[in-house]
């Protein structure tokens, strides 16, 4: 031990005051006071550390020690950082820490400390039944919401339908055109070159199959049936909740980060009557006309496999398509694409207007805009697929 850590020891003992540039120290008969001085900052922290850890706080005869401003110039976040660890330290040694004089600028770096420090602490074990108990809690006050929030949504929606039918003055028709035009006619060039090759690879893999048994000709029936009564219809409402739908949620999702949405109930304007139904409308008008077009552009690729292909001729490939009633199938094509579209244009606007105030909320509601209304789309198809198997259709 050096002199100079021994006449601390001493003066420590006796109870005297200890000065230096960065503290003033004394030791009375009931607590002791440690004033800090000069500058507590991360250019001095290798020094500060080093006298602190030389005082021998932990030595003095009384258990307790009050930390004071004193002196105090510049103090920063590492100054703090110092000054919370060492009455910490004195605090598992047995000592009672208390701080007096500070300003409002330096509490506020230790109250930083004491923040980041909690939230670095782990938590203390929890019994996995107790956790298992929190997180069903947690899931099923989850589920609940989740379920009002969906059925508050729907019967917004049934509303908002029959005001528009019996009012329909107050309907956005332009905001229609426009989602019209973005939903629906902008996605014509990828529909129906979607459902084309479709029908090729269809058509491909069909004739592979059916040639085993000389068979071929029934290509066109099984592509021309898989087009028209669901492949159409199906992957054109997929594609559409891809686009259409995560447009929907992103959009809606952005007005209301920026608080768009708040601004437009204040005006007076209902957010439902300009945001969601001209959305809705738009998909109900578009969908049908996207999956027609996806049937003739499916139809034509049947011919393509069949006449480049197959060698069939095109007469015959005309005459077996007309023997398969294809108004029928048009028809139950068709009749699922409304449905289809009410079912992405609810869940991508329901999405959206939900989004939480947080840097990756729209993101997140967009993805699940997606994921859910295309799981929706295939269950209303499976649906329909077995009321028309009952009616004979």
């Amino acid at each position: 031990m050096t002199s100079a850590q021994d006449r601390q020891q001493d003066a420590l003992a006796n109870a005297s005051a200890i000065e230096s540039q960065y503290y003033r120290f004394a030791v009375g008969a009931e607590q002791a006071e440690f004033a800090l001085r000069g500058d507590w900052t991360i250019l001095n922290l290798a020094e500060l550390e080093g006298v602190v850890d030389e005082l021998g706080l932990a030595r003095i005869p009384v258990r307790q020690i009050e930390f004071s401003c004193g002196g105090l110039q510049n103090f920063d976040l590492s100054g703090a950082w110092l000054l919370y660890r060492t009455g910490e330290s004195l605090k598992r040694a047995g000592f009672n820490t208390s701080y007096s004089g500070f300003r409002a600028e330096h509490l506020k770096f230790i109250e930083d400390v004491v923040t980041m420090e909690q939230a670095t602490r782990e938590p203390p074990p929890v019994p996995w039944l107790t956790a298992l108990s929190r997180r069903l809690a947690r899931s099923t006050a989850s589920l609940l919401k989740e379920a009002s929030d969906r059925y508050l949504w729907s019967v917004s929606i049934g509303a908002g339908i029959v005001a528009t039918v019996l009012n329909p003055k107050r309907f956005r028709w332009v905001a229609t055109a426009r989602h019209i035009q973005d939903a629906g006619v902008a996605a014509i060039g990828i529909v129906a070159l979607m459902a084309f090759l479709v029908a090729l690879v269809l058509g491909f893999q069909s004739q592979t199959q059916l040639s085993q048994f000389g068979a071929q000709i029934f290509t066109v029936d099984l592509v021309s049936i898989s087009i028209m009564r669901e492949m159409g219809g199906l992957l054109t409402a997929i594609l559409v909740a891809g686009r259409s739908g995560s447009a929907f949620a992103a959009e809606i999702g952005v007005m209301q980060l920026n608080e768009e949405v708040s601004a437009m109930e204040t005006m007076g304007i209902d957010p439902f009557e300009a945001l969601v139904l001209p959305r809705m409308l738009a998909l109900v008008i578009c969908l049908p006309l996207l999956t027609f077009i996806a049937d003739i552009a499916g139809l034509l690729g049947t011919v393509v496999i069949a006449v480049g292909m197959l060698d069939i001729p095109y007469p015959l490939v005309v005459e077996r398509f007309l023997a398969l009633d294809p108004i029928t199938h048009f028809k139950v094509g068709l009749i699922k694409a409304p449905f289809f579209a009410l079912m992405i244009g609810s869940i991508g606007t329901y999405r959206g207007y939900f989004v939480e105030r947080s840097a990756d909320a729209v993101g997140r509601n967009t993805t699940n805009a997606v994921v859910e209304s295309i799981f929706m789309v295939i269950v209303v198809d499976a649906i329909f697929s077995i009321i028309f198997t009952e009616l004979g259709w």
